[in-house]
C-alpha cells in the first residue's frame, strides 16, 4: 500500500538537514532570480516545501538564512515575504561593495593564485556566452540568471584572492543582494551595455594579473559605479544627484523592485 501524504511529509521532515538546507537555500534564490518568487510576494514553509519537494526543516533553515541576509522577511501569520529593494537600499549595497572590493585589492594582488586567475578567465568566457544567448533570444530569463550567477562567482573569486575569510563572509552576504537587485532590474538586452560590462571585467582581470593594486582598485570602482548607475536609472532615479555616498535625491523614489516589474 502506498504511503500516505502525511507519512511522506514526515519522511521528508526527517531527512538530514545539512546538504538539504543548502539545496533549499539555493533553490529559493533560484526561484527569486527566475521570477518564480517575486519581491513583495508572500509564501510559506509549507508552500515552498511542496514546490521544491523538500522537507520543512531544510526549508525553515534556508528561510532563516535568507532572513538574516535581508532577502526575506518573516512576520508571524503574515508569512514569509520577499523583500523589495529600492534606490536607497541599492545605494547602500553598492557603497559597501566599493568599500569591500577596494579593501581587498592590496592583498588580492599579493596572494592571487594561478588557479584563481584561471577561474576568472573561465568565468569571462561563461559570462560572454550567456550574454550572447540572451542577445539571440534563447531562454532569455535563464540565460540572464546564469550570467548573473557567473558574475557573482567572478567577483567572489576576485575578493577571495585576498585570502581573508572574514572578508569572504561579509562579501558573500552582500553579493547575494547585488545578485538579486542586478537581475531583477533587467528590462531587456542592451548590446552596448553588455560589451561595456565584458570589457570592464576583462580589464579587472588584466589588472589583477599585472598585480597592480592601484589599477585594480580603479577598475573595480569604475565598474561598481557604472553598475549602480544603471540600476538607479532603472529604479527611476536621475543621474544628477546619484552617488551611493551622497543621498541627493530630493523626493523619495517612487519605484522599487516589486512583483509587478516587467521582464
Amino acid at each position: 500500500m502506498p504511503a500516505s501524504k502525511t507519512n511522506r511529509n514526515a519522511d521528508r521532515d526527517a531527512e538530514p538537514s545539512g546538504s538539504a538546507s543548502d539545496q533549499a537555500y539555493n533553490a529559493i534564490v533560484d526561484m527569486i532570480l527566475c521570477r518564480d518568487l517575486r519581491p513583495g510576494e508572500r509564501t510559506s514553509v509549507n508552500l515552498l516545501a511542496g514546490r521544491l519537494m523538500l522537507g520543512r526543516t531544510p526549508i525553515k533553515e534556508a528561510i532563516t538564512r535568507l532572513q538574516a541576509e535581508g532577502v526575506l522577511s518573516v512576520a508571524g501569520r503574515s508569512g514569509t515575504t520577499v523583500n523589495s529593494i529600492g534606490a536607497r537600499e541599492t545605494a547602500q549595497i553598492f557603497a559597501l561593495r566599493r568599500t569591500l572590493e577596494g579593501f581587498a585589492t592590496e592583498a588580492a594582488v599579493q596572494n592571487v593564485s594561478v588557479a584563481q586567475l584561471a577561474k576568472l578567465r573561465e568565468l569571462l568566457v561563461e559570462m560572454s556566452v550567456n550574454s550572447d544567448e540572451h542577445a539571440k533570444g534563447r531562454d532569455v530569463v535563464r540565460a540572464t540568471a546564469r550570467f548573473v550567477k557567473a558574475n557573482v562567482v567572478f567577483h567572489k573569486t576576485l575578493v577571495s584572492a585576498a585570502a581573508n575569510p572574514f572578508l569572504d563572509r561579509l562579501y558573500a552576504q552582500l553579493q547575494l543582494q547585488v545578485q538579486i537587485v542586478t537581475y531583477l532590474i533587467n528590462r531587456g538586452f542592451d548590446p552596448k551595455a553588455a560589451e561595456r560590462r565584458q570589457r570592464e571585467h576583462e580589464e579587472i582581470v588584466a589588472a589583477l594579473e599585472a598585480r597592480d593594486a592601484g589599477l585594480l582598485r580603479d577598475r573595480l570602482l569604475a565598474h561598481a559605479e557604472g553598475t549602480e548607475a544603471v540600476i538607479l536609472r532603472a529604479l527611476g532615479v536621475s543621474d544628477s544627484g546619484e552617488s551611493a555616498g551622497k543621498q541627493k535625491r530630493g523626493p523619495r523614489p517612487a519605484k522599487s523592485i516589486r512583483a509587478g516589474m516587467t521582464r
